[in-house]
């Protein structure tokens, strides 16, 4: 695809697989000027930005809940979290338009946020709770002997030392919600508000000619959350085993 995007319409056409023998650079200016690719990022940019969020601040505060406020009812929560992150989002779909619709949210950034941070809430709930297992409760009891609430205690004590895990896992829902594709095909009408992924198909459908321009636009849209999972893979790797060994 790399090397594609920089052929002339012409060399692609009379080979695919040959090498580009004079680069077109100009066909990623022609991909950002002509199209909207810089509208569509801005779109998903804001929706990520939220989702992750508000996914990392509650997931982060119910793993907390559940391993310091142990009840007989938090296994069964967890087993429906499980039986949740099995359910495709394709069959909540029809119900989910029709409460968007009735609360006046479809065809918004704020309808596509709310239904992202709910599926992505299982598995982010479970990464936060698998870390705080493994931090010592004396730590937390520690902090109520000296006094603090039990909000102080969690923000004064057990965010900082989850900072590795939240980390985690607003990189991994970064790359979720950037690549997300349902939620904005379904939700999304009005062609300013839709973000990268579903903006593309509409460049697809007017560059079917062009293809090395196609390419480019492919490219620059798989470019962000590429380079983000490349330079940070260390930390999502060690965020998701941290809280695999019990301290």
């Amino acid at each position: 695809m790399a090397y594609s995007s920089l052929k002339s319409n012409k060399n692609f056409l009379a080979s695919v697989w040959s090498l580009p023998t004079d680069p077109q650079w100009a066909n990623y200016g022609k991909a950002l000027g002509e199209g909207k690719l810089l509208v569509y990022a801005g779109n998903s940019l804001a929706v990520t930005a939220v989702s992750v969020a508000l996914t990392v601040a509650i997931a982060t505060a119910a793993g907390y809940a559940f391993v310091v406020y142990r009840t007989r009812w938090m296994p069964w929560v967890e087993v429906a979290m499980l039986v949740a992150m099995a359910i495709p989002a394709y069959v909540a779909l029809v119900p989910l338009v029709a409460t968007l619709r009735d609360a006046g949210l479809l065809d918004t950034r704020t309808g596509v946020v709310l239904p992202t941070v709910a599926f992505n809430l299982p598995v982010s709930v479970l990464i936060m709770r698998a870390f705080f297992s493994t931090v010592p409760r004396s730590l937390v009891e520690a902090a109520r002997v000296d006094g603090a609430s039990e909000l102080r205690a969690f923000l004064r004590v057990m965010v900082p030392i989850a900072r590795p895990a939240m980390f985690t896992t607003a990189i991994v829902n970064t790359i979720w919600v950037w690549n997300d594709f349902l939620f904005p095909l379904v939700l999304l009408n009005t062609p300013s508000k839709k973000t990268l992924p579903l903006g593309l198909t509409d460049y697809v459908g007017e560059r079917v000619t062009d293809y090395p321009v196609l390419l480019a636009a492919i490219l620059l849209a798989a470019l962000g959350s590429f380079v983000v999972y490349a330079a940070l893979q260390k930390h999502v790797i060690g965020g998701l085993t941290s809280g695999a060994i019990k301290q």
